[in-house]
């Protein structure tokens, strides 16, 4: 026997006891050849009639069909089956992994990828036991079949208290965003929506673009199709001359012919089809959505068939939004049918086509390795080599050393251990200066009145001196006199290990504003240039920083590059477990890290 699949529970997941029960049965299985599937899980089920793998608690009823699902927990596993039945879809493959203890998530993951008969994966998980595994699984699938994931305990804090701001912004969900945008999976936060999504995807190609056609024959619903277009991202796809013309002559004289087409209640069977062939055949729309009320005094049965018509006649994808009763129930499942998604409202409609676009832009996002950087890693590797087995945070002497290792601009930097190496520090630097304090127990140096800016001359720099040490007479603190670098837009490039991926890579606004707007992005390092250049461009104050209303915008190849080096930087030394580069000044003519803070840690390799 090669395979055992084990429903019980009371393995790791009730505790130490159960944890070495599971060990003992793997121990077992691997003696004998044998790979464990669960525990404490439903089971697994094949739909394919040569199969009909049917291991599992509940009795939704197997019809095949080319959706996949890969579960953690039974109940969501379960959920997902039961919805697709519901609407008369069928599902290809199914597992419910329970405890992965010997066979993993990536594994089955793998299989469901090379396995021709299923189109679209549906994922649950709870948590990854190895992020590094899914990434390359999932990496070799998307470019030619969609991965729609949903993680659940996305709102559970940290158990690990960090100091730096990279740090307090990164969670299970960043960590998990990140992962997904790198593997180029489409991620929900609700089921419902990815089953949906799941659907449209299972019977069509994504989209080439992001101009959606609307077509209604009533006006509120196009209207709420319209804000839900806007709000994923989508276009509202305009009309040739030609395209024009022909919607006036084949539609009723009172219809609209703008985006929304609204053909008006009374429309026929050919109105239908004119209006959706006209926008098909628009190069400038990339997909389609209809709404039909099933109004009584129209030939529904030949709208049905039009509207079927018109959708086969293109590569584009079309979802059609029914409001109706069970009456006409049938009409439903004709349209289905014929491999065109149905749904009851125009938000899920539209939603969906914003699902499949997304995945379109993953899919088809440039691909390339993270680039060689000349750097100086020999000198980087003994600076952290004088670190091993410590946890602890870099002097800034060190950390920015270490980032001039990488290339990473910074100002001239020089340790002032007391007062009378304030003429050689000052020398080193020039003026005007800034004093900064230095201290493992100071986390916001500027918020505890640790840096003093614009030090004029030797008497400005000896007078602050004296007060600062004054000030931080209680802690361990040195002191760093710094060169004051030209000022420009406060942006944040930082850094935090992501247990079992790596490293995580942000960038946002930066400065005093980073923990209260919030507004940035993450990405697993090392960063390609179209990752970083996707970075920069995700954050919601991007068009600041390419100049705005008379403004002059920032270098944005230097700050692109900043964070390719930093990526690199982490990459390489795995020991560095937070970084902030807090604030970085960017301006039109280049960008300069002005402080950091680095943390390495012993039980991480340097």
């Amino acid at each position: 026997m090669k395979f055992a699949i084990v429903h019980s529970a009371g393995f790791k997941e009730v505790g130490e006891e159960g944890l070495a029960r599971e060990q003992k049965m793997v121990e077992i299985a691997h003696k004998h050849g044998m790979r464990i599937y669960g525990p404490n899980c439903q089971g697994i089920q094949n739909s394919d009639p040569e199969i009909s793998a049917y291991a599992n608690f509940t009795f939704v009823p197997m019809k095949p069909g080319n959706i996949s699902i890969i579960a953690q927990g039974g109940g969501m596993g379960e959920l997902l089956k039961l919805h697709l039945h519901n609407v008369g879809i069928g599902h290809r493959l199914y597992c419910s992994y329970g405890n992965e203890c010997d066979l993993t998530m990536p594994e089955m993951l793998e299989y469901f990828g090379q396995d021709e008969g299923t189109r679209v994966i549906m994922m649950q998980t709870e948590s990854f036991k190895d992020p590094a595994a899914f990434l390359e699984a999932a990496s070799k699938i998307t470019p030619h079949k969609p991965i729609l994931a949903m993680k659940c305990g996305r709102t559970a804090e940290g158990s690990v208290a960090v100091s730096s701001h990279t740090g307090s912004l990164i969670d299970q969900n960043a960590m998990t965003r990140a992962m997904y945008k790198k593997a180029g999976v489409v991620e929900f936060t609700d089921s419902d929506q990815m089953i949906k999504a799941a659907i449209a995807l299972s019977t069509q190609d994504a989209p080439r673009g992001k101009r959606i056609g609307l077509i209604t024959n009533t006006g509120g619903p196009g209207i709420q199709a319209v804000d839900t277009a806007i709000s994923e991202g989508l276009e509202l796809a305009t009309w040739s001359d030609t395209g024009k013309e022909r919607l006036t002559r084949d539609l009723y004289a009172e219809a609209s012919t703008g985006n929304p087409v609204d053909v008006v209640a009374t429309a026929g069977p050919d109105h239908y089809f004119a209006a959706m062939d006209t926008l098909l055949k628009e190069t400038e729309t990339d997909m389609v959505m209809v709404f039909f009320v099933t109004a009584p005094f129209v030939d529904l049965d030949a709208i049905a068939t039009r509207i079927e018509e018109a959708a086969a006649s293109s590569t584009k994808p079309v979802v059609v939004v029914v409001e109706t009763i069970a009456r006409w129930g049938a009409l439903i499942d004709r349209i289905r049918a014929a491999g065109v998604p149905v749904y009851e409202f125009p938000e899920d409609g539209v939603r969906s086509l914003g699902a499949m676009h997304r995945y379109a832009v993953l899919r088809d996002r440039e691909e390339s390795a993270a680039p060689e950087l000349e750097t100086d890693r020999a000198a980087a590797d003994k600076l952290l080599a004088r670190y091993k087995g410590m946890d602890t945070y870099l002097s800034q002497v060190d950390a920015f050393a270490l980032l001039e290792a990488y290339r990473i601009p910074v100002p001239r930097i020089a340790a002032a251990g007391g007062e009378a190496d304030l003429a050689d520090a000052s020398a080193v630097v020039g003026f005007p200066c800034v004093l900064k304090v230095d201290s493992a127990e100071v986390v916001h140096k500027s918020d505890e009145g640790g840096v003093v800016l614009g030090l004029a001359d030797l008497d400005e720099l000896s007078s602050a001196f004296a007060a600062m040490q004054k000030k931080f007479s209680a802690v361990d603190a040195g002191f760093v006199v710094q060169e004051q670098a030209p000022a420009g837009k406060e942006l944040i490039i930082g850094a935090s290990e992501a247990p079992g991926l790596g490293s995580l890579v942000m960038f946002g606004l930066g400065g005093i504003f980073v923990e209260v707007m919030k507004d940035v992005a993450f990405s697993v390092a090392p960063l390609s240039i179209p990752e970083a250049r996707e970075m920069m461009r995700e954050i919601k104050g991007f068009s600041l920083l390419e100049g705005t209303r008379g403004e002059t915008g920032i270098d944005l190849a230097a700050v692109e590059e900043m964070l390719l080096r930093v990526s690199r930087l982490v990459a390489d030394h795995p020991s560095i477990v937070e970084m902030d580069l807090n604030p970085v000044f960017a301006r039109p003519d280049g960008a300069t890290a002005v402080d950091v803070r680095i943390r390495v840690r012993q039980d991480r390799p340097a």
